[in-house]
């Protein structure tokens, strides 16, 4: 039994070592010979997966889309973001050089967090054709930090609400009048916990109507401000004593009735929800006083097992027709990350022609009320400290 014991040690010795000692796989040469080497193959898309309209794009258009034009197979992993940075940060701690995943949706701490640990591949922008198409802008950073070719953008959206229209007849202009209507309807409003990307973003909202755009560089948030928000939480849903873990909860509670608002980073994607039947048909957006614009973006892991299939997906994703159906009514209602001026007349015509849905908000009011995001710091603050908001 001994020998046995130490014959299976040694084989399992001789398999970690020969894991570990696999060498990355690299991006072919150029994009001819990568959408050559990546078909038969299947790419792993890890991305965050609580939105049906998003879910179904990925699904029902993009993966057929990609096996017929490149014959790859798309794999859509639903997973929370921070949750794959670990697995890539594990990986990268225990030199893991093949691993599991190949393209990422990424933005925002979670973009700064793997980069600073070196989990992104880059040459992105000479490896993907259509990322010549892509708004400079846009491209340049990711909330604060440039993102120096390890991402490419996929996507611009601003923060709004959206209500019932038949339960809410005077709809609040400003986040103070927001306050106040919760007041006169008690139970009817609430953000999720801001581990949750959108309810971080909500509190930021709120440090922007209290600090402007010097919080950046002040970096430190005052007791009274948390006193403040506390104040808010006896007219919130459950009396502020739980919040929605997440965006998805969020909606639900909207589709039930619980709540008569719920929020988001996609200024159009309540239209498909209510076509569906899901959010109520009176459902119509409000554009407080502020609203932060956020680009969000896609990236190769260092260690991707298929990283030509990753190229291919990602010229895919961003090519004029993949955006225009993004940006459509009928999935996700994400906005581009194209740059119109870029397009040939036909798909800038075809862009100029989605028109205006009705759960939409007044684009003037859209851009009228922009603001950019805080960097990365900030959202760490918020998660820090609004637990005691929560108590």
């Amino acid at each position: 039994m001994k020998k046995w014991r130490v014959l299976l040690a040694t084989v399992m010795l001789t398999f970690v070592a020969a894991c570990g000692s696999e060498q990355a796989v690299e991006f072919s040469d150029s994009f001819e010979k990568a959408a050559t080497t990546a078909e038969g193959s299947t790419v792993n898309l890890y991305m965050w997966g609580g939105d049906e309209g998003i879910n179904s794009y990925i699904d029902d258009y993009v993966a057929p889309r990609l096996e017929e034009v490149y014959n790859v197979e798309l794999n859509r992993v639903a997973m929370d973001t921070a949750e794959f940075i670990r697995q890539l940060s594990l990986d990268k701690n225990a030199d893991r050089q093949v691993g599991t995943i190949d393209a990422v949706w990424i933005n925002g701490d979670n973009f700064r967090n793997a980069k600073e640990a070196g989990l992104l591949r880059d040459g992105l922008m000479e490896r993907v054709p259509n990322a010549e198409l892509l708004n400079e802008t846009a491209q340049q950073s990711d909330a604060g930090t440039p993102t120096e070719d390890l991402e490419l953008a996929w996507g611009n959206v601003q923060f709004i609400l959206h209500y019932d229209a038949a339960k809410v007849d005077n709809p609040p202009q400003s986040f103070e009048e927001l306050r106040r209507w919760t007041e006169d309807n008690p139970g009817r409003f609430t953000y999720p916990e801001v581990t949750d990307f959108t309810g971080n973003a909500f509190v930021r909202h709120l440090l922007y109507e209290r600090y402007g755009d010097e919080l950046d560089q002040k970096a430190t948030i005052e007791d009274s401000f948390w006193d403040d928000l506390k104040a808010w939480s006896p007219n919130l849903w459950k009396d502020g004593q739980t919040y929605p873990k997440t965006l998805e909860q969020l909606d639900q509670l909207y589709a039930s009735g619980e709540v008569w608002m719920t929020m988001g980073f996609n200024e159009r994607r309540a239209e498909a929800e209510v076509t569906e039947g899901i959010f109520p048909k009176e459902t119509r957006a409000l554009v407080l006083d502020h609203s932060i614009a956020s680009t969000h973006f896609l990236a190769v892991p260092f260690n991707a097992p298929n990283p030509d299939g990753a190229l291919v997906l990602l010229q895919e994703l961003l090519s004029p027709e993949a955006q225009l159906v993004k940006q459509g009514p009928d999935y996700w209602g994400d906005g581009t990350s194209l740059d119109l001026t870029k397009l040939d007349v036909n798909d800038q015509r075809a862009f100029e022609e989605l028109g205006e849905g009705v759960t939409y908000p007044d684009s003037e009011q859209l851009l009228e009320r922009s603001i950019p995001d805080y960097g990365p710091n900030v959202i760490d603050i918020v998660r820090e400290e609004w637990p005691r908001v929560a108590k």
